[in-house]
Parts: structure tokens; C-alpha cells; sequence
């Protein structure tokens, strides 16, 4: 089997890419920088963008599956979410189409309330945009993922380190799936050869309820030798800080490391996968649960230098 792979320098497209090395695939990877590819050396090596259709046609050339995985997560402006996730996502699919392959998109679980953000709405509306071209396809909500190698949930095991567990006050307790990076990887080559075509699923946990923000800085602090103190935040401090650091990387010309629409999203009280659910279409299921996935997290940390 041959696979065409958008946002392999990414973390989930990065363990994507060697699980398909793992099973055998033949893999062609778009980078628009190849050196930051971990799997250069094993991928056949497509330099482009989203933006470049006869990079895209090169990369969905003989591909028995285009998975779709570039995408911004941050962005200065809204537009540009529009560009990137909902116009590439389209480019993309129409790509697949004319190679003849079967499309997985990787969308968001915050696409179920695309109100919440712009990043919200661009995943919902990318994936009408994967939609329109027809074709083979089929786009996964994926929740929260962690794992080794990523940098987002670094400060959260900094801070439960640190002895705190930070949540968000909500009523009721805000609850969401959280799925270990090679899972979500699973996933979407489970999506691939088993989902039907033209739905989108969601994509949950081990737990089918998902998990309270407390009870996941409860495990974690199992992990790392600590009862950290839970702390329920309110609304106002988080949005106060966001603010205060939006302004301050706008001034400094840096990129944004808190998006527009963020606070919305974490005040959400329940990102908890239940709508036309991976696992009953395909019958995959996570094998790592929280404690054992956060583990291995904390000890690529640790190895790193980074805990």
C-alpha cells in the first residue's frame, strides 16, 4: 500500500508516518522543509506547501491513501485559518480525488461547536470543504492528543510537577477525551481501511465518558511522585493571561502561542467524543490508557532533559 501524507513535520503526522513505515507502506510526505521530516530518509520526499497544486499531484501520484494532516493551530489572523485549514484541506481533497485515492482528513473535536473559535471554525468547515470535491473520503474529530515529542503539554506536566493541577471552573466539571499520540495515529489508518466513506467521526478515548480535568492532573501526578494541589481556575484569570500574552508577542512581533478564541475552548464543558463514533464504524480502539500513555510521555521528558 502506498500513503501521501500532508503535516508529517508534525507531531501526530510524525507518528503517523512510522507506524505506516512500521506496516509496511510506502510513504510520500509533503514538507515544505524536508529537513525538519524525522522520516526523510525512509519517505519519498515531496518539497511544497498546501498552496502548490503540482506539489500535491506529485505527492497523491500512485497513493492508495491521501491522509491529510497539515493544518494551523495558532494563527495572527483569522483568515489565515481559512486559507490554510479550510482552502488546503479542499486542495488537498481534490488532489486525492484526481489520484484516485481515499482521503482521511484529520479535523478537530472542536469542530462540534465551530462558534467557540476561529480555529473552530476552520476544522468545521474544512470538512465541508474535504466533502466538496466528492470522492473517497472521510474526516476524523480528534480530541486532545499528548505523547512523547510534544511541546504543548510540556508546561501542564511542568506545572503538576511543580505540585499543581490547574482545571477549569465550570459547572459542571468540564470533561474531554485525551488520547495518546500513537492511538490517534491508529486511528487514522483504522479510518483508511475499515471506516466507510463520506462521514466524519469522532474520535474518543479508552473511556467512553472521556475524563475530568482533575482526575487527568490526579494520574498524572501518580506518575511524576506528586499529590499535586487541583486548583480550579476561573474564567477571567485564564482570559486575562491569554490577553495579556497576545498582546505582548503582537508587540514583539512573535508568533502566538495562545489563539484567538482559546479561552472559549478550554471553558467548553464537555469535548467528550459521542457522535458517530471511529470505534463503532471501524472497530478500532485506543490500546494506551491515561496512566500508562502519560508514563511514557513523562519519560521522553525526562530523557530529553526537558522534566
Amino acid at each position: 500500500m502506498k500513503a501521501a501524507v500532508t503535516g508529517g513535520t508534525g507531531f501526530v503526522g510524525a507518528a503517523l508516518i512510522d507506524l505506516l513505515l512500521q506496516e509496511g507502506w510506502e510513504v510520500a510526505a509533503l514538507a515544505r522543509d524536508p529537513s525538519r521530516l524525522a522520516a526523510a530518509g525512509k519517505a519519498r520526499v515531496v518539497t511544497g506547501a498546501l498552496e502548490d497544486d503540482a506539489a500535491l499531484a506529485d505527492l497523491a501520484a500512485g497513493a492508495d491513501v491521501f491522509f491529510h494532516l497539515a493544518g494551523l493551530t495558532h494563527a495572527r489572523l483569522p483568515e489565515d485559518y481559512v486559507r490554510v485549514n479550510v482552502e488546503g484541506a479542499g486542495k488537498a481533497a481534490r488532489a486525492a480525488k484526481d489520484a484516485g485515492a481515499r482521503l482521511v482528513h484529520a479535523s478537530s473535536m472542536s469542530a462540534r461547536r465551530p462558534e467557540v473559535s476561529p480555529y473552530a471554525r476552520s476544522k468545521f468547515e474544512s470538512e465541508a470543504a474535504v466533502a466538496g470535491p466528492g470522492g473517497d473520503w472521510r474526516a476524523l474529530r480528534l480530541p486532545a492528543i499528548y505523547g512523547p515529542r510534544d511541546m504543548v503539554t510540556l508546561p501542564f506536566f511542568k506545572l503538576v510537577k511543580a505540585g499543581f493541577a490547574l482545571a477549569p471552573k465550570t459547572e459542571p466539571a468540564a470533561r474531554a477525551s485525551i488520547l495518546y499520540v500513537e492511538d490517534a495515529a491508529g486511528a487514522l489508518l483504522a479510518a483508511a481501511t475499515n471506516a466507510p466513506p463520506g462521514a466524519v467521526y469522532e474520535v474518543g478515548d479508552e473511556r467512553a465518558e472521556g475524563h475530568a480535568w482533575r482526575e487527568i492532573g490526579e494520574v498524572l501526578g501518580e506518575v511524576l511522585g506528586r499529590r499535586p494541589r487541583a486548583i480550579a481556575v476561573p474564567r477571567s484569570a485564564i482570559a486575562a493571561y491569554h490577553g495579556l500574552t497576545r498582546a505582548l508577542e503582537s508587540a514583539l512581533g512573535k508568533g502566538p502561542s495562545v489563539r484567538e478564541g482559546q479561552v472559549n475552548e478550554f471553558f467548553h464543558p464537555d469535548w467528550t467524543a459521542r457522535e458517530n463514533l471511529l470505534s463503532e464504524a471501524s472497530g478500532w480502539r485506543p490500546k494506551t490508557p491515561l496512566k500508562e500513555g502519560f508514563a511514557k510521555t513523562a519519560r521522553w521528558y525526562q530523557e530529553h532533559g526537558l522534566l
